[in-house]
């Protein structure tokens, strides 16, 4: 049996021109698909990203608030007393237990979203590099505020209350500690309404008797200058804070509304 073999022409160049371009083609349009889908994913993270980040800065400008809600007060009653100290030496010790307050409101940078996008290097979805910039620039300012107002508890809590520990008569600070802004953590003790109950015809008494000496009261006033400047400056950069928010909200809803 005979096998016949059926010969094919050779392709002319053309031909494998012509094959060469449609492949080529799609390849590229393939390749170009591909990188629109990427772009577009890469978009929509952006802006699911910024939305987010837009709560962050919301939920910061709220602490702020109420940092400062609960702060200015106390600055203002430090700063008042700190004043009387100076002006008027024969200050009663029932003054400085009703006016003196170390209590110390502090922000805490929320930086979540953030933390989440530089460490997975998603704030290359960003297109827009000048909000970028301001982005870096309000987190670096917001972690700056927080510094201060940790700065602010640091120094009130170790350096100022060490002073009134060693230099301060027990029954002032006993009766400092029983104001009523302060009892819910001295309550924390079911005995200690029973205790101070018990000794507080003496505690009275003593706060009426005892004698602040000129260099104790100095003293006194020398921290509470300190503790009210420090209080100012972290004031100062919570405000500041919240001032650089407002536009870079602004600036944010713009990219989203045109991308």
């Amino acid at each position: 049996m005979e096998v016949h073999h059926h010969s094919h022409p050779p392709k002319k160049w053309k031909e494998y021109v012509t094959e060469f371009i449609m492949l080529f083609a799609a390849v590229t349009l393939g390749f170009i698909a591909e990188n629109l889908r990427e772009h577009q994913i890469e978009n929509e993270r952006a802006k699911e990203y910024l939305e987010l980040f837009k709560d962050e800065i919301n939920r910061n400008n709220y602490a702020i608030d109420s940092v400062l809600k609960f702060g200015v007060p106390i600055l203002k009653r430090n700063e008042q007393l700190y004043f009387e100290l100076y002006s008027n030496k024969n200050i009663s010790n029932e003054e400085i237990a009703n006016s003196l307050d170390l209590m110390v409101y502090r922000f805490s940078n929320d930086k979540r979203i953030f933390d989440q996008m530089k460490n997975s290097g998603s704030l290359r979805y960003i297109k827009d590099q000048h909000l970028i910039e301001e982005i870096n620039r309000y987190e670096s300012d917001a972690d700056f505020a927080e510094f201060r107002t940790f700065d602010q508890e640091s120094s009130a809590g170790k350096l100022f209350w060490d002073f009134l520990v060693q230099e301060m008569p027990p029954a002032l600070l006993l009766k400092w500690l029983n104001r009523p802004d302060l009892i819910y953590i001295m309550d924390l003790n079911n005995e200690y309404k029973a205790r101070y109950a018990e000794n507080k015809k003496r505690i009275e008494a003593d706060v009426q008797t005892l004698h602040l000496t000129d260099p104790v009261k100095n003293k006194l006033m020398k921290y509470l200058m300190n503790k009210c400047t420090i209080q100012k400056l972290s004031i100062l950069n919570l405000t500041i804070i919240k001032k650089k928010s407002k536009p870079l909200l602004q600036q944010i809803d713009t990219y989203l509304s045109n991308n």
